[in-house]
């Protein structure tokens, strides 16, 4: 499994966040050609005290060539130039491989 990372810090305002997020930037992850799963991390707190992010979106694919194609359409263009308009706080986009095991019985997934 191939992961993109969305790593929003705190923005400056929660709430305009909250609502450019669920009225523009929603549809545009739900619009990326050959993502498997999108979770979203809300994030509540840290066992360190303060905490730099407040969101963290995950794009899950299930190879090197889907993700590829999901990153060059035409959606994931406009994400880009659509972060500007509400992640006052910043982002980090990273790339990751993803390898699952389950409780009892190991699965790997790569």
């Amino acid at each position: 499994m191939q992961n993109v990372l969305i790593l929003f810090g705190n923005p400056l305002d929660t709430e305009a966040f909250d609502r450019h997020f669920e009225s523009n930037f929603r549809e545009l992850l739900h619009s990326v050609p050959k993502v498997e799963q999108i979770t979203l991390n809300q994030i509540a707190g840290s066992a360190h005290g303060d905490f730099p992010y407040y969101l963290i979106v995950e794009l899950r694919f299930g190879s090197d060539d889907a993700m590829q194609e999901g990153l060059n359409s035409d959606a994931v263009q406009s994400m880009a130039t659509n972060l500007s308009d509400f992640a006052t706080g910043g982002f980090s986009v990273l790339f990751a491989q993803a390898e699952e095991e389950s409780v009892g019985s190991i699965t790997k997934t790569k």
